[in-house]
């Protein structure tokens, strides 16, 4: 059965599903490398969020997946039209419609505040942790949109400053809707 989607969540319905694809990733110093993708956003019935998770593992010689290289899950809250008035009302462009929190295995936690227009989301960090060993990651920005001759490919861009670099492009991939119909965590 599937979840009732909570009014506020309209807007990311685009979003809803499993999607799996190909990228690249690279920075500063690193090597560039492809990958191989699963990114998922879960509907809870009636709840204003998503459950959201990502798996990237290293693309080998022959095209087929290798070890794990990142993990990240959280959760994508999608803002009443009176919260993102209230939250946004010092910014002239009034652009707050999402909030995001994203755990990553690398041991640190971003929290995004972000917009939605159409089949796209844009989204910057306004504040990040990580632990004592965690990657020291200073700010992201993140673009996911919809593209292709039937808008069903997932694209995304990832900016991310860390260890002292400016922000600059850090991961990027295409990803296809694995099937139609969107998931519900409380029947796995």
């Amino acid at each position: 059965m599937d979840a009732e989607v909570h009014p506020d969540l309209e807007k990311l319905s685009f979003l809803f599903g499993r999607w799996e694809g190909v990228g690249v990733a690279g920075y500063a110093d690193e090597e560039e490398l492809q990958f191989g993708q699963e990114v998922e956003f879960t509907v809870r019935d009636g709840a204003p969020y998503l459950d959201y998770r990502s798996r990237a593992w290293r693309m080998k010689a022959d095209g087929t997946l290798g070890e794990l290289i990142t993990e990240e899950s959280g959760y994508w809250r999608a803002l009443s039209e009176e919260d993102s008035a209230t939250y946004a009302k010092d910014d002239d462009k009034n652009i707050i419609h999402l909030e995001v929190l994203v755990a990553h295995n690398e041991g640190f936690i971003e929290s995004y505040l972000g917009n939605v227009f159409a089949n796209r989301v844009e989204m910057a960090t306004n504040a990040v942790m990580h632990t004592i060993t965690g990657l020291e990651v200073q700010a992201s920005h993140r673009l996911y949109g919809l593209f292709g001759d039937n808008r069903d490919t997932l694209g995304y861009a990832w900016d991310l400053a860390a260890r002292g670099h400016d922000l600059r492009s850090y991961m990027s991939a295409q990803l296809k809707k694995v099937n139609g119909k969107q998931s519900d965590s409380d029947s796995e």
